[in-house]
């Protein structure tokens, strides 16, 4: 078996990779260690009927561009956006809901503050500015930050005209400051800081308080594959289906898809690769994308030292941080949870929208800290998505499926994630949704639980980590895996890295996948090399800007 190029792991980015590769001639076989494509975005069915969504379970950062590259919605892509898209439980029977429609989530505000109201205005504009930047930026090879910084200060003097309010001098600190900082900035009420946390620290080890929360803020924030900048929606049928549309147009273009097929080496002689083992037989190839780990990819598949893998790179890939910090429970039930009566009014919203039992920043806060002392937080906060009340088709007839994301749940939790550490678990999160629901424990007839020891071994990603890598300050952009693997390509000639461990990280955006294949692309001389200039980032910020 021989092919042109190699592409191991059949998550969304290695089927990203793979057709636009064979969009270009390019003969791909693509590689999978499970049964089922999609990786950490997939929804295996690990009950007969159920589509359980053992990773993401809602859209967002999906890159527009290659939804229409590979003309996704036209083979069958189908969003349901969550409108609203977060209620918080803000105790005594009250909820706070954001909204699709500005207007609609100010006017909700307004009932706890009209300075906060007119507040998020401003602050709707400052996110929405500073991802028309970032958009061109994530489609692009990476810039360190001082590059970053300095190229959009220069388009933003060039380019004058551009009204933006009285926030572009602080933008650098804004990115690098602590989320709470910023939410203190900007609104009074605890009620509105509490509902829009979240985004700054799902995922990650990280507290409100701590360094660059806002950076990861704002990845969060950037989605548009709606139409609407910041709303999220549901994959109808479940989030895998956007893996296996993917894959169905791989299959278009000729790409082989290999699933229970786990590649053992990456094979390399001299400085390049040859190939891969996978399942004990060898495959030839002259090109390797790699969308696991990069850890993986380089210190376990690649004999480093055979290979004469500069020492420097390996040190700084040892020392890369992936702690997972989120677990998921998903509940089947024949019936819905009732909520308790004081909340019973906000049913319909609850289960539309991402409901979250956030409060405060403060409860935050004090998730984190316990968990950092014990392993995992006694009051957790939980975001409750149930994808069935609006997507019957996720679940069989008569019943309902509701994915738990919970957070603060260490990966180096002290007993290793002990049977007893994994009912603890359990009791906590049904403590806290005893709270606001009646009866959560009583309905749930079937449940699973993931914690980040189960996505380690699920999907070979070292400490149990979502995005592979944390996106810390030092980890993102020119720093993401490491300066000297920045680009896609290694110093392995042939190999590339384009999982989420490279710019621009995690979450499901495919723009890991379409970067690396271009990479490869160019050093064929397929396609002209691409970068960051003064003149294009002017122009794609004002193409999206004002959408000309």
């Amino acid at each position: 078996m021989k092919y042109d190029v190699v592409v191991i792991g059949g998550g969304h980015n290695g089927l990203v990779a793979s057709c636009y590769l064979a969009l270009h001639g390019l003969k791909v076989g693509l590689f999978e260690s499970n049964s089922f494509l999609g990786g950490m975005a997939s929804t295996p069915s690990l009950w007969s009927g159920f589509r359980v969504p053992v990773g993401a379970y809602v859209l967002s950062i999906f890159r527009s561009e290659i939804a229409r590259d590979l003309g996704l919605f036209e083979r069958g892509l189908k969003l349901i956006p969550k409108d609203p898209g977060m209620t918080i439980f803000l105790g005594r029977g009250r909820v706070l809901s954001s909204w699709s429609s500005l207007d609609k989530t100010v006017k909700e505000i307004e009932k706890i503050s009209d300075r906060d109201a007119r507040s998020y205005v401003e602050w709707s504009k400052l996110w929405g500015f500073i991802a028309d930047i970032l958009d061109y930026l994530y489609l692009n090879p990476p810039l360190n930050l001082s590059e970053v910084l300095d190229l959009a200060s220069r388009a933003l003097r060039l380019a004058s005209h551009v009204r933006i309010g009285g926030f572009i001098e602080d933008i650098p600190r804004i990115l690098i400051s602590p989320a709470s900082r910023i939410l203190n900035e900007f609104f009074e009420s605890e009620e509105v800081k509490a509902l829009l946390v979240e985004d700054a620290v799902v995922g990650e080890l990280v507290a409100p308080s701590s360094i660059g929360s806002s950076l990861v803020l704002v990845h969060h924030y950037m989605g548009n594959i709606t139409g609407v900048r910041g709303q999220w929606a549901y994959v109808a049928g479940g989030m895998g289906r956007l893996s296996e549309i993917i894959a169905d147009r791989c299959r278009e273009l000729g790409v082989d898809i290999h699933l229970n097929s786990r590649v053992e080496e990456i094979i390399v002689k001299n400085g390049r690769v040859l190939g891969v083992k996978v399942n004990g037989r060898i495959v030839e190839s002259r090109f390797i994308i790699s969308t696991i780990d990069a850890r993986v990819a380089l210190l376990k598949l690649v004999k480093w030292d055979e290979a004469e893998l500069d020492k420097t790179i390996v040190r700084k890939l040892r020392s890369l941080k992936s702690i997972g910090a989120s677990s998921k429970i998903i509940v089947a039930t024949r019936s819905l949870p009732k909520l308790r009566r004081e909340y019973e009014e906000f049913t319909d919203r609850i289960y539309r929208s991402s409901a979250l039992t956030i409060d405060s920043v403060e409860y935050v806060e004090n998730a984190y800290r316990e968990a950092i002392v014990k392993g995992i937080s006694s009051k957790p906060w939980i975001s409750i998505n149930t994808q069935s009340y609006l997507d019957p088709t996720v679940a069989p007839e008569g019943w309902h499926l509701i994915s738990l994301f919970i957070q603060y749940t260490r990966y180096d939790e002290p007993s290793g994630w002990s049977e007893e550490s994994r009912r603890r678990l359990i009791d906590y999160t049904f403590n806290v949704l005893g709270e606001y629901f009646e009866d959560f424990s009583v309905k749930a007839e079937k449940l699973l639980v993931l914690t980040p020891k189960d996505y380690e071994v699920m999907f070979n990603a070292p400490g149990g980590h979502i995005f592979h890598l944390s996106m810390n300050l030092d980890q993102v952009w020119a720093y993401r895996p490491i300066l000297e693997l920045s680009k896609y390509r290694t110093p392995i000639r042939g190999l590339y890295l384009g999982g989420s461990s490279s710019h621009p990280g995690g979450g499901v955006t495919g723009a890991p996948g379409y970067l690396s294949a271009r990479s490869l692309l160019e050093d064929l001389g397929i396609l002209k090399p691409r970068r960051v200039s003064l003149p294009s980032l002017i122009l794609g910020f004002l193409k999206r800007r004002f959408r000309f």
